[in-house]
């Protein structure tokens, strides 16, 4: 039996959860199914009971929780040996200052960055390059505490004069695209912010990113996310920094809602049928 919690696809037995919490009779479905398909905004409940049941899943989401927000994935691409610019973590805003006491006193060379941990689409993100921007950041930070919701990094900054390579894995399809600046001098360069979209820039780039990613993917088994890199610019040559992976991710480089779901769902049957099970029981909707 394939089970799917996900509202766009239907199979054998399709699940909507809404805001309910799982109950006996989803733990039953759970444990008789032989593929379970998860909602992108899957809770860590359902992933824990769908991970231990045996059924083979998609995606796979062990790194998201186990690597959770900037502070894990900093982690994890230094547990996994990827390239990244230099990160610290720090719990508290107050942790920092005491590590940092003077004014001219700073854990990366001028300027770097201030990322909130949980955070996403350049909300909580700030260029430091002085102290009146420090400070800035930590009166923000200081009403995420607050409100319950510690932690954050500081980040060394790579010269890639705006320009963030996004890779999307979907199954085993890696998509890649630019996220440019639209005016000189921008560093925080997001499609929220009016950053250009480009699919043909450098494609020598783009191929080190995606190999990059796959990389990724075959070491993690990351399946379905959007992983964001930087390059020193600079450099005849220059690497692939990863920046960030994000589970949750905009379309419009995709080609919109639409095509991102049709590319989904190839990916689930592609899934389906290298688990033996019968691609065509999944139908989108």
């Amino acid at each position: 039996m394939i089970l799917s919690f996900h509202p766009c696809f239907d199979t054998d037995v399709q699940v909507i959860l809404g805001d309910r919490r799982l109950d006996s009779a989803d733990l039953h479905l759970i444990r008789n199914a032989k593929a379970i398909i998860l909602p992108q905004t899957c809770p860590q409940e359902i992933y824990n009971a769908c991970s231990v049941s045996g059924a083979s899943v998609f995606p796979s989401y062990e790194m998201r929780f186990k690597y959770p927000g900037k502070m894990g994935q900093s982690r994890q691409f230094k547990d996994f040996g990827f390239l990244h610019p230099d990160t610290l973590r720090w719990r508290t805003v107050d942790e920092f200052k005491k590590a940092y006491p003077a004014s001219n006193d700073f854990p990366h060379d001028l300027p770097f960055f201030i990322k909130d941990d949980k955070s996403h689409e350049a909300d909580g993100v700030f260029f430091v390059k002085d102290m009146p921007s420090l400070a800035k950041a930590f009166d923000y930070l200081a009403l995420r505490e607050s409100s319950g919701l510690p932690g954050f990094v500081s980040q060394e900054l790579i010269p890639s004069e705006g320009n963030v390579l996004r890779a999307v894995i979907i199954g085993r399809q890696v998509i890649t695209y630019w996220k440019r600046p639209n005016r000189p001098g921008q560093v925080i360069t997001t499609i929220s912010r009016d950053a250009m979209i480009d699919h043909h820039w450098r494609p020598d780039l783009q191929e080190k990113g995606r190999k990059q990613v796959l990389s990724l993917s075959g070491k993690t088994g990351i399946n379905l996310a959007a992983i964001d890199f930087v390059f020193p610019m600079s450099k005849d040559d220059p690497a692939p920094f990863f920046l960030e992976i994000n589970y949750f991710f905009g379309r419009r480089g995709l080609g919109g809602s639409e095509d991102y779901y049709g590319l989904l769902y190839q990916a689930v049957r592609e899934w389906l049928g290298e688990t033996g099970l019968d691609p065509g029981s999944v139908i989108l909707v």
